[in-house]
């Protein structure tokens, strides 16, 4: 229940073990934050009392002859400054959303799209704005399983856990607006539990004008798996051992394949076709 969460102009709760305290000026600016957080953790916050709290978030608000301008601290530290409108909350968000990435106990976080195929998980590790939610998007449309457009979440044994985001889509409205979309808009479903790890799948995107008619994508080494997927790793600086303990132990096990991809519409089915034989 939200009211839950809201104590005076605060909001608390904790996910994946990182404990929030967000303040504001006013209700309102909190309604915001909350309706976007809401969207970016679909299974809920717990809660967690006052004196608990690690990483908290402070808002300040100036008018200016821009109008409405504020400023984000995190335990002290300015992380946003002179921002505003709409943009300013999506900020916030994406502030919180990465303090739990990078400081959930016991997890470790890639930047990855994440979908279930034949009951084992496909990672698709890749930086913001590579088409990782829609080829994410793509793949669930024939059939897979909806993980996670934005972080893979792996725990001690190196097992993939659900973390179902609404799905952040361009080319709805035009190629550069970005709406959030619920997996279940798409026609598909969400993961509720943790799996296994199938497939590692290293991709760049090429514009091709024809799709090849043979894909001979590269398999890796553990090795050679490892320095790809750190560069992808969220939480290296502050335990590095733990993220090369689950690394180890995600290379030894799965698929790791490095390869150019064409169009999600049409690169999807190669995918799903790839890992079956794989995996027969």
């Amino acid at each position: 229940m939200r009211n839950d969460f809201f104590v005076g102009k605060q909001i608390k709760f904790q996910s994946f073990g990182v404990k929030i305290g967000i303040e504001a000026e006013k209700i309102l600016y909190l309604e915001k934050i909350y309706r976007l957080l809401e969207k970016t953790f679909p299974g809920g916050f717990e809660k967690v009392r006052e004196k608990e709290i690690e990483y908290r978030f402070i808002i300040k608000s100036n008018k200016t002859e821009k109008g409405e301008r504020f400023e984000l601290f995190r335990n002290d530290e300015k992380v946003i400054e002179d921002a505003g409108g709409e943009f300013f909350f999506q900020m916030v968000e994406s502030e919180v959303r990465l303090t739990v990435a990078e400081f959930a106990v016991s997890k470790v976080f890639l930047h990855a799209g994440v979908v279930a195929w034949k009951n084992q998980a496909i990672i698709i590790p890749a930086k913001s704005y590579s088409g990782k939610s829609t080829l994410v998007a793509e793949l669930v449309k024939r059939g897979a399983v909806y993980y996670s457009d934005e972080y893979a979440v792996l725990d001690a044994a190196g097992n993939v856990q659900p973390f179902p985001k609404w799905l952040s889509l361009r080319g709805i409205i035009d190629p550069d607006t970005q709406l959030e979309c619920s997996v279940e808009s798409i026609g598909g479903i969400a993961g509720t539990k943790t799996i296994p790890v199938g497939m590692v799948l290293i991709a760049q995107y090429k514009k091709e004008k024809k799709i090849p008619k043979r894909w001979n994508p590269r398999r890796l080494s553990s090795g050679q798996a490892m320095m790809e997927i750190l560069r992808h790793t969220v939480p290296i600086r502050n335990k590095p051992k733990i993220v090369l303990e689950v690394l180890n132990k995600l290379t030894s096990r799965a698929i790791i394949i490095k390869t150019v991809r064409w169009e999600a519409k049409d690169f999807a089915n190669t995918l799903l076709n790839y890992f079956n034989i794989q995996t027969d």
